[in-house]
C-alpha cells in the first residue's frame, strides 16, 4: 500500500501535464485492477475537490462524476469511504461546498441527520435537520 497525493489524481482526471499524466494513468489502473492499494487521507480527498474546483474551474457535478468511481474503487482506500462518497454525491447534487457535504454526510451517517450549522442552505438537504441553537 501506498499514500497517494492529490497531485496524481489531478493529473489523472485532468491530463493536463502528459508525463506526469502518464504516471498517474499507470497508478490510477493499477488501483482500478487490484495491482495496487492506495490510501488516500480525507484531507487530500478535499484538497482535489479543492484544486479542481478553483484552478481547472470544474463544475460541483463534474467533479463528484469524475472523483466518486475513483474513490469507489475497492484498491482506493480512504477512512470512513462511504461517508465520503456519500459527500461527494450531495457535492455534485445539493450542497454547493464540500466541506458541507462532509458535514452533512457525517450527520446523516452519525448523528441521525441532526447538524448545527448556520448555513440556512443545508436544510435543503435531504435527511438532515439542520439547528442554529440547542
Amino acid at each position: 500500500m501506498f499514500a497517494i497525493d492529490a497531485n496524481v489524481v489531478v493529473r489523472y482526471l485532468t491530463q493536463d501535464h502528459q508525463e506526469l499524466a502518464a504516471k498517474a494513468d499507470v497508478i490510477i489502473e493499477g488501483v482500478e485492477d487490484g495491482r495496487l492499494v492506495v490510501f488516500c487521507d480525507p484531507i487530500t480527498l478535499s484538497e482535489v475537490v479543492f484544486v479542481l474546483a478553483s484552478r481547472y474551474r470544474l463544475g460541483r457535478t463534474e467533479i463528484a462524476n469524475a472523483l466518486e468511481p475513483i474513490v469507489s474503487m475497492d484498491g482506493f482506500v480512504v477512512p470512513d469511504k462511504d461517508r465520503y462518497v456519500r459527500a461527494l454525491d450531495l457535492y455534485g447534487t445539493t450542497v454547493s461546498h464540500f466541506g458541507d457535504a462532509c458535514a452533512c454526510a457525517a450527520a446523516l451517517e452519525n448523528c441521525e441527520g441532526r447538524l448545527l450549522s448556520f448555513d440556512k442552505g443545508l436544510s435543503d438537504v435531504e435527511g438532515v435537520q439542520r439547528a442554529e441553537e440547542l
